[in-house]
């Protein structure tokens, strides 16, 4: 089945559906990982978004059990240079395209995604709209640059929800550390095994109440900005807890600490980000996914990491190590390089 994709800029790309059929307008984002369109498609913190992939060719290992990053999908549509319709993997449960018609996600295969990842880099990330019935162009731009942009801040509520809440929270076996809930996937729940989890709208007062020792801020999707009764929460425990936080949730804590936050023209999407200490040259390939970053830091804070391709801060900590907030996921010490390599700056 034909369908196509329509950016508000105007710039059309065609091709044949797999997945979901139907219409759905969002962000376009491209991510520039091989591997882990499960991940993506499951993980809050692309609530909205289309996405389109760098790499050629998805879907030959389906989907499996243990790379779902949440119990739901929140990804609108996935972008594919070809399709794999078969499936070589001893864990595959099915096919990727199975498991996007079921969860309503559309596809697109067969279209020059190395193009639209340069417009999308030289233009900057805008809206998008994919849609397998509607095929007028003149309309499908006019839809996309209709439609309200995703502004104000809405919380995933599957994680969010009945398991979590201010009041009470879900309380692991290390309830000294409290995850605060913006958007949280298994990434974030996994470096923090036994974590109590926390929603959005809890309070200072209550975390203290409950005897907590680290607070972490979860990713998540939206604005981050729009967080402002979280980002004065927070303001309230510098000094008195360990703040994390990480992606967006570097963000809410980046605020809290007085850093200026901007939307980037393109966001980082991908496994292989490369972050550098300024001071040590030493490095780190780092997974992300975040589209705001921090513009400056205030004399209390220092830059830990920044971005080697575009120099972004990537990660900032208090100089007294209290708070601490990546733009990337946790690092998973099994994948970090020799204590000796060194990157040029």
């Amino acid at each position: 089945m034909k369908a196509i994709i329509a950016l508000e800029d105007g710039t059309i790309f065609e091709g044949t559906s797999f997945g979901a059929e139907g219409e759905k307008v969002g962000e376009v984002v491209f991510n520039t990982q091989i591997i882990g369109y499960q991940e993506i498609l499951t993980d809050p913190a692309y609530r909205g978004q289309i996405v389109a992939m760098g790499y050629p060719h998805i879907g030959n290992y389906g989907i499996n059990d243990r790379c779902f990053e949440s119990d739901a999908t929140f990804a609108l549509a996935l972008i594919v240079k070809e399709y794999s319709k078969i499936v070589s993997n001893w864990q595959a449960k099915g096919s990727l395209g199975d498991y996007m018609k079921k969860n309503n996600i559309i596809g697109i295969e067969g279209i020059d995604t190395r193009s639209l990842t340069i417009h999308i880099r030289d233009h900057g990330e805008m809206k998008g709209i994919v849609s397998t019935k509607d095929f007028d162009k003149t309309s499908l731009v006019k839809k996309a640059k209709s439609e309200i942009r995703i502004s104000k801040y809405e919380i995933p509520t599957l994680r969010s929800g009945s398991r979590f809440s201010a009041e009470g929270g879900n309380i692991g076996t290390n309830s000294k550390t409290l995850v605060i809930d913006i958007g949280v996937n298994n990434t974030i729940l996994n470096k923090y095994p036994g974590a109590g989890i926390v929603s959005a709208d809890i309070t200072a007062e209550k975390i203290l109440a409950m005897g907590a020792e680290e607070v972490v801020v979860s990713s998540g999707p939206g604005d981050p900005r729009q967080l402002s009764d979280l980002i004065g929460e927070i303001k309230k425990l510098i000094g008195k807890v360990k703040i994390n936080g990480f992606q967006n949730g570097a963000c809410v804590v980046a605020q809290a600490l007085g850093c200026p936050i901007y939307r980037m023209k393109v966001g980082h999407h991908g496994m292989n980000h490369p972050v550098v200490d300024p001071k040590t040259g030493k490095g780190e390939i780092t997974s992300q996914n975040h589209s705001y970053g921090i513009e400056k830091v205030p004399a209390n804070v220092e830059v830990v990491h920044i971005n080697l391709n575009d120099k972004t801060i990537e990660k900032i900590k208090t100089k007294d190590g209290s708070c601490e907030a990546a733009l990337y996921f946790p690092i998973d010490e099994r994948g970090k390089l020799p204590a000796d390599y060194r990157y040029v700056v």
